[in-house]
């Protein structure tokens, strides 16, 4: 056999791989990265998702999500549920909570950025402007610490990290945000519940889950080069 080190001077032996970051836990975390990123159908291959992705990167792991980006008017309709008792509820829409949820991290990573997307939120005519406006604020933000809530979310016996809903409504139809990054976070009654079972679950093995998305048509509007974030 013929034994050759010709490559070993380029050749790494040491994985980079990082481990993800386990559900309901709260950790100090960096947004290591925020873009576009297009995903290919699984059931159907010739469909293309489009998401917003985020990376969150701390001492403690990594976690990815793909945030799918809203485009149909169904998206902008809050749902009505029926709960044991009979009584409906509804919950926001898929629109209400992409747009808490982008805008709870500005607000946590680039407060001031947060506040120049408030201010021309009238000129916000898409959601592609948005998504434009929400990556400017976000890019080269990597030294910024906050602290991220993650919980989970139970596929066919295994349970995914993911992040909560941003926000929800009270008995008159108010929308309120419900924080999962920045200061002093913590679980509600039910988020503990779900924690303590989970903890006291047998062990399971822990991925990022990718979601669907869905596209967006580009329309013109705001000029988001304009806007120093």
């Amino acid at each position: 056999m013929d034994f050759s080190f010709d490559n070993i001077a380029k050749t790494n032996f040491t994985s980079n791989a990082s481990r993800s970051l386990k559900p309901y836990g709260i950790y100090e975390v960096s947004l290591t990265d925020i873009s576009k990123k297009d995903i290919q159908g699984t059931k159907d291959p010739t469909a293309v998702y489009h998401t917003i992705h985020l990376e969150f990167t701390g001492e403690d792991g990594t976690f990815q999500n793909n945030l799918f980006i809203p485009s149909t008017q169904d998206d902008a309709k809050r749902p009505t549920y029926t709960n044991p008792a009979g009584h409906e509820y509804q919950r926001p829409s898929r629109f209400e909570n992409y747009q808490y949820t982008l805008m709870q991290i500005v607000e946590a990573i680039n407060p001031e950025g947060a506040e120049k997307i408030k201010a021309n939120g009238s000129k916000i005519k898409t959601i592609d402007q948005f998504n434009d406006l929400v990556i400017k604020a976000l890019s080269n933000k990597k030294d910024v610490k906050t602290n991220l809530k993650l919980v989970g979310k139970n596929v066919n016996g295994t349970v995914y990290a993911q992040l909560p809903n941003a926000c929800g409504l009270n008995k008159a139809g108010e929308i309120f945000p419900t924080n999962f990054i920045g200061k002093e976070l913590f679980f509600s009654n039910y988020e503990q519940q779900q924690a303590d079972a989970y903890k006291n679950a047998k062990p399971t093995v822990m991925t990022d889950e990718v979601l669907n998305t869905k596209s967006e048509d580009d329309e013109d509007g705001l000029d988001v080069t304009d806007l120093d974030l």
